[in-house]
């Protein structure tokens, strides 16, 4: 791999393959629908990349659909109406990325308690979630949701309460190590005076401390802007969001110079976040063997991957509380932190869930198996087992998990469709699906 890890990916004949388009499918998105895997790994490399970062449609039937669930106050509702936009295909970097602005500025209805204001911050990942990272930080900061949530009313002159200033700097823009407790308080200080009216950002003059602050050892009369845009200023506020886009479509645990390339290339960007993505995701290292199967899927991708891939036809709604069984409940993660992820989102009651949702999406009376086989018939357990492997995870063509599976599709009986169904079933039960 070359010293700049993002130099754009030019594939050696064959290295575009089904594996490769699966790969891009379910890192940048939730995975595509039965053939597409094949479609585009036909196209030129490049043309596919083109045409698979540049989809960004609604359905808008469903998009103000949302309108008449907000005044029945069922935050549930709205989650399985996001789970619908996931379902659907047509934005997949977009709603990959509102997922990951939602873990990363966590804020959960348990407390916040309003339907309109848990849609309304959804909204805003979705809004600005690939665009200039400076306003999406401004915006949070000034989200009524996420303003109960960390206690931003109770911040007040001479009563400062530090739960959102701390939180700006540890989690979502600097990290640990990057900010002294002083800083805390002083950019506590001036972040008195924000609050809510209703649900409604609202300054209070009257509660905010006008006095002299010294932030990031700078001295002067600093306002709530003031502060982000000072620790927008800071040099590891670059690194901390280049990170979180590296573990988000990469790995789990990046290098320190893929951090600084990224760093560099977000500013380069002019802190644009949708172009710095597509940066890496058309680079070497988001197709090395460093970023292939690097990560264990997060229930909320299992399931819109699974789905989509069989091309079930899953309820919104159901897909939500499958996901919430397996450990991640959307509009609720646990803390402020968002969800640990990784191998905490295996134990043994999230593994038994999983089980369950893949052999009830395998199962399903709404997939048509010979879409999902793309025409083959799949005559002899052999021929199914390749089919179903190069179909489901095409990286593992050829190897142990084809070979387990045509033993046991040698004793299966009943139709095509049945033993399809079964030996989905075994692929999406087996460990090395539940890696992406």
């Amino acid at each position: 791999m070359s010293a700049d890890v993002l130099r754009a990916w030019r594939p050696s004949k064959g290295e575009w393959d089904r594996a490769a388009a699966t790969h891009l499918t379910r890192r940048a998105g939730f995975g595509g629908g039965p053939g597409e895997a094949a479609t585009l790994a036909n196209e030129p490399a490049h043309d596919a990349l083109d045409d698979w970062l540049s989809r960004d449609a609604y359905d808008e039937r469903v998009t103000k659909g949302v309108h008449a669930l907000l005044p029945g106050g069922d935050t549930q509702r709205v989650a399985a109406w996001w789970m619908s936009l996931i379902l659907s295909g047509g934005a997949p970097l977009r709603e990959r990325a509102t997922l990951m602005w939602h873990d990363h500025f966590a804020t959960s209805d348990a407390k916040v308690d309003d339907v309109r204001m848990m849609y309304r911050q959804n909204e805003l990942f979705r809004e600005h979630g690939l665009g200039d990272f400076r306003v999406l930080l401004h915006s949070v900061a000034k989200d009524p949701a996420m303003l109960v949530w960390l206690d931003g009313g109770a911040n007040r002159r001479g009563q400062p309460n530090e739960n959102f200033a701390r939180e700006v700097m540890e989690l979502f823009a600097l990290g640990i190590g990057n900010y002294t407790e002083r800083d805390v308080q002083e950019a506590a200080r001036g972040l008195t005076g924000w609050g809510t009216e209703g649900r409604a950002f609202r300054m209070r003059a009257e509660d905010h401390d006008d006095g002299e602050k010294e932030l990031f050892g700078e001295r002067g009369n600093l306002t709530g802007d003031d502060v982000i845009d000072r620790v927008l200023a800071q040099p590891a506020c670059a690194r901390h969001v280049a990170r979180r886009l590296l573990e988000e479509f990469v790995t789990s645990s990046p290098e320190p110079a893929w951090v600084d390339d990224v760093a560099r290339a977000l500013i380069t960007n002019e802190w644009h976040i949708g172009r710095t993505i597509e940066r890496i995701v058309r680079s070497e290292l988001f197709f090395s063997p460093a970023a292939r199967r690097s990560r264990i899927a997060a229930p909320v991708e299992l399931v819109a991957m699974t789905a989509r891939g069989l091309s079930a036809r899953i309820a919104p709604r159901e897909a939500t509380e499958a996901a919430a069984r397996m450990g991640q409940a959307l509009l609720r993660p646990p803390t402020v932190k968002g969800w640990d992820g990784m191998r905490a989102w295996i134990n043994a009651g999230t593994w038994v869930a999983r089980h369950n949702a893949m052999t009830t999406a395998a199962e399903s009376t709404t997939v048509d198996w010979g879409a999902v086989l793309e025409g083959e018939d799949g005559g002899t357990p052999e021929a199914l087992a390749a089919t179903l492997v190069s179909v489901l995870v095409p990286d593992l063509l050829g190897g142990t998990l084809e070979a387990r599976l045509a033993d046991a599709l040698r004793s299966a009986d009943g139709s095509r469709d049945a033993r399809a169904s079964l030996g989905a079933a075994l692929v999406l039960t087996a460990p090395e699906y539940h890696v992406v």
